[in-house]
This record gives structure tokens, C-alpha cells and sequence, in this order.
């Protein structure tokens, strides 16, 4: 399989913590555009698979190619700059700092040199861009308040208006609904699928919430201990005998 024609390739990943063999084996491309969900029980090796993709995990074998080109050993930052985004699990916004000034500062991680931010404005010529995604995001009426006082999800917007900020080509979303109520959950998913029709974007989602992942993704890539046990349409996945057994134990 060539890499060239692919936002992502993962080639033979493994990844061991001593005799636990977290990943095993694990290969898939990503189309642009694509909207691939990857899921799995507790325990599957999701997390670490996408630590070995982003670059903090280092697997025992295996490599990951962005556009054709290897990443091995590439930090987040540098990844960012090949066009890669993320939001994490964990959210990473600065919750003494306004809606306005988070989304500035993600920006300025991916943008200019260390003279060039001690010397330039000191938004980095930024806010114009920062106010256009969070109009995008629909959060203008809090664009001054502290993220530290939004609602978790609301904050969950925010952490995704952050990892759009530098205009990656491909993100990885690390459980995008978790914690998040129904009502913003909706409406996080209809952002997300808004962003990636009008800019191609393409995304890669680990979620433990079925009816999420299943309503978002066009793929879905399944993981069992470590290895990939199906692939396929939401449909496909949810009518996949094996994918069954997987989740409630045989």
C-alpha cells in the first residue's frame, strides 16, 4: 500500500509495556476528508496507538506517515507544523485566561519564531482569525469571560477551537464527547461535521460514545486487545457479530 495518496498511514505499529503488548500490529490509512472513528473496549490500545501516532510514545516497530512523509520521532510541535491537530481527553485550556486569549495563545504555538513573538504584536496578528472561529464555534457571547467560569461543555467547544486554530489538514479528536450533556453534544457534532465539509478537513476520533462516533464517522476502525478486529460503515460495525462479543464479552 503506498503512503503517498493519504493524509495518514500507520504501517505495523506495536507498542509494548513489557509483556503487556498494548498495540499489536496495527496498519490503516486515512483518506482526505475522511471522518474515521476509532473504537474499542477498555483496554484496547486506543490511547496508546494514538500516543504512538502523535509522537509520545515511541513504538517498538512500525512507522506513521502525514501526507506521504515519515514522522517518526517528530514532538507535537513539529506536528503541528506538518498540519496536524489534537484536542486531548484531558482538557487543555488555561482557565485564568479568556475565550479569546486561549485560542490566541494555541495560535501562537504554531505560528512565527521566538524573536518574532517577543518583538511582534503581542497577539501575533491572531485575533482577527481567533474571533472567526469563535463565531464558528458559536461562543461570541463569551469571548471576554474567563474559560475557568464556561460549562464543561462549553469549555469542550473551546478546547476545539484551539486545536483548529493553526488550520490543521488532519485532527485527532481524543474523546470529544466525554462529559459533555446531550444538548452541546449535538451541537459539537454538528460544528465538527460543519468544519469538515467546508474545509476538507480530515479527522480521527477515539470515543466511547457509540451513538457519537456512529452519527460523526464515515469509518470505523474497531480495536481488541490491541489489534484491529473490524473495519468498516457505522452500519457494517454495528451489525459486526465479532465487534458484539468484543464489547460485552463473548
Amino acid at each position: 500500500m503506498s503512503t503517498t495518496d493519504h493524509v495518514l498511514s500507520v504501517r505495523n505499529i506495536s507498542k509494548s509495556f513489557g509483556a503487556i503488548h498494548a498495540v499489536r500490529d496495527v496498519s490503516f490509512d486515512v483518506e482526505k476528508g475522511e471522518v474515521l472513528g476509532l473504537i474499542g473496549p477498555n483496554g484496547s490500545g486506543k490511547s496508546t496507538l494514538f500516543n504512538c501516532i502523535l509522537g509520545q510514545l515511541t513504538p517498538n516497530s512500525g512507522e506513521v506517515f502525514v501526507d506521504g512523509k515519515s514522522v517518526a520521532g517528530k514532538s507535537a510541535y513539529q506536528l503541528s507544523r506538518l498540519g496536524v491537530g489534537r484536542t486531548f481527553q484531558q482538557l487543555s485550556v488555561f482557565p485564568q485566561m479568556t475565550v479569546i486569549d486561549n485560542i490566541i495563545m494555541a495560535g501562537q504555538e504554531h505560528r512565527g519564531s521566538m524573536v518574532s513573538r517577543l518583538f511582534g504584536k503581542p497577539d501575533a496578528g491572531l485575533t482577527e482569525a481567533a474571533d472567526q472561529l469563535i463565531e464558528f464555534f458559536r461562543l461570541g457571547h463569551l469571548r471576554d469571560q474567563m474559560a475557568g467560569s464556561l460549562s464543561y461543555g462549553q469549555q469542550k467547544l473551546l478546547d476545539a477551537a484551539m486545536a483548529f486554530m493553526a488550520g490543521p489538514g488532519l485532527v485527532l479528536l481524543d474523546e470529544p464527547a466525554g462529559g459533555v450533556n446531550l444538548t452541546m453534544l449535538e451541537y459539537l457534532k454538528e460544528r465538527l461535521q460543519t468544519y469538515n465539509r467546508e474545509h476538507d478537513s480530515t479527522f480521527v476520533v477515539i470515543e466511547h460514545n457509540m451513538e457519537f462516533v456512529m452519527s460523526l464517522c464515515t469509518r470505523i476502525i474497531v480495536l481488541a486487545e490491541g489489534q484491529i478486529i473490524a473495519e468498516g460503515t457505522p452500519d457494517e460495525i454495528r451489525n459486526n457479530q465479532q465487534v458484539i462479543d468484543a464489547y460485552l464479552g463473548g
